[in-house]
């Protein structure tokens, strides 16, 4: 499920892509023998339990070869670290109920026990601490910004970090680096290569990891989980489909079964559904340097490259399908079927519509995305874990929808407004 193609990154050695085509993805090995079924919507013999195995084997020796990378203390692509006198901006009393809550639409940062998140190599925060080509092999997910646990909120201010202060006993968040099969991934279900055919698999697999995790109580605990998918199918699956624009209808059904799935099966649940920034914001970047123009040409090689006829007016039509792809997820989260209940909500949280990367007086800060100017680096982790954080403080229709340096604009429950923000308790009809 996890392996869908293999598409080589750099061509510069026979090692580099023996590992790229089993860690990545290439379409070829996915045509059917009979017929069309669009790359996404299928499984291929990538998915069978000998290939596992060697993709098991291979990324294990490469987690080796790298090290961890994330332990790392000094290099731009880190946030500034807040000194010790500096205490926590919020009022960590306002954040936590003096019992447990029976309705999600009263719930406050400091009532989640378990964080848990779904999606690609964004969420698995590749590269986060890379200052190499070869770095980009580790995924850094003790740093990634929805469900990163590692060290503390001064020096990774990600959500759970934020969390911690008002929860301490919070479980579920990556502990450092680490691969999917690692105990240290914890509950975060995220795949490199992953594309939204992939998260109703994810939910049932993260539904039972998190069931039989001894630390948490299944029925009392109130539970958050993070969705963001779509950055692969939009830079690397679209340009393969025969009819791309059914990409956004077939992503909604994706998104309600996956939702359903959750809903029914998984109590006290609060889950946040976050869009992919748009691809065209870094791929289509001016005088980038070398390596990244290298590497686009197989991180999103439906916008770079000469593979697929790349063209302005081809990059416009994935931009538009992009554009519908982000609306049939609000309206997903906004649909009615998943409001008026006790113990579960969905709220889509806009932060990364407007995302740019115009910031700190540069024109472009590169400082916040990783080695391959495609991922974030752990700077731009904390960008996006604080711009979330913030998200669900902020009400429906006076939610921020750009990140921040990081606490610029950073939200605190308030006497007049401890709970997080849905669409129940938003004042909105």
């Amino acid at each position: 499920m996890i392996l869908r193609q293999c598409r080589p990154v750099l061509r510069r050695s026979v090692l580099v892509l023996v590992l790229l085509a089993v860690t990545t993805s290439v379409y070829g090995a996915t045509i059917p023998r009979t017929g069309y079924v669009d790359p996404t919507d299928q499984t291929t013999l990538l998915d069978g339990t000998a290939m596992r195995a060697v993709f098991r084997f291979l990324r294990t020796w490469m987690f080796n070869v790298v090290g961890r990378t994330g332990e790392r203390t000094s290099g731009s692509f880190l946030q500034d670290r807040v000194p010790p006198e500096v205490p926590f901006p919020c009022n960590v009393s306002l954040g936590r109920s003096p019992r447990v809550p029976t309705s999600v639409h009263k719930l406050r940062p400091g009532d989640i026990n378990v964080i848990a998140a779904m999606g690609d190599s964004l969420t698995a925060a590749t590269g986060a601490s890379a200052s190499g080509f070869f770095d980009l092999y580790m995924e850094n997910r003790g740093l990634a910004w929805s469900i990163g646990g590692q060290w503390d909120w001064r020096n990774v201010t990600t959500l759970p970090n934020i969390l911690k202060v008002f929860n301490p006993k919070l479980v579920g968040y990556s502990y450092g680096d680490a691969y999917p099969f690692h105990p240290d991934t914890q509950f975060n279900m995220a795949e490199i290569g992953a594309v939204s055919y992939d998260i109703p698999y994810m939910a049932r697999a993260m539904v039972q990891r998190i069931r039989r995790d001894p630390r948490v109580d299944w029925k009392r605990d109130w539970k958050l989980v993070t969705i963001a998918i779509g950055g692969n199918d939009i830079c690397s699956f679209v340009c393969t489909m025969r009819f791309p624009e059914q990409l956004p209808a077939k992503h909604r059904l994706r998104l309600l079964k996956t939702l359903r799935y959750l809903r029914d099966n998984m109590p006290r649940t609060f889950v946040n559904l976050v869009s992919v920034p748009s691809v065209a914001k870094v791929v289509m970047l001016q005088r980038k340097p070398f390596a990244c123009q290298s590497l686009h040409h197989g991180e999103c090689s439906c916008w770079i490259g000469k593979l697929y006829n790349q063209s302005d007016a081809t990059r416009e039509r994935w931009a538009r399908i992009q554009t519908q792809y982000i609306q049939m997820e609000k309206e997903v989260a906004e649909s009615p079927e998943f409001r008026g209940l006790d113990e579960f909500a969905v709220v889509y949280q806009p932060w990364s519509l407007n995302v740019t990367m115009e910031m700190n007086g540069k024109d472009v800060d590169y400082s916040l995305l990783s080695y391959d100017c495609f991922h974030m680096s752990q700077k731009g982790n904390a960008y996006a874990g604080t711009a979330l954080w913030s998200n669900m403080l902020e009400p429906v229709g006076k939610k921020s929808s750009n990140w921040r340096p990081i606490f610029k604009s950073f939200k605190c429950p308030t006497k007049e407004a401890p709970y997080l923000y849905t669409y129940d308790n938003s004042g909105r009809s």
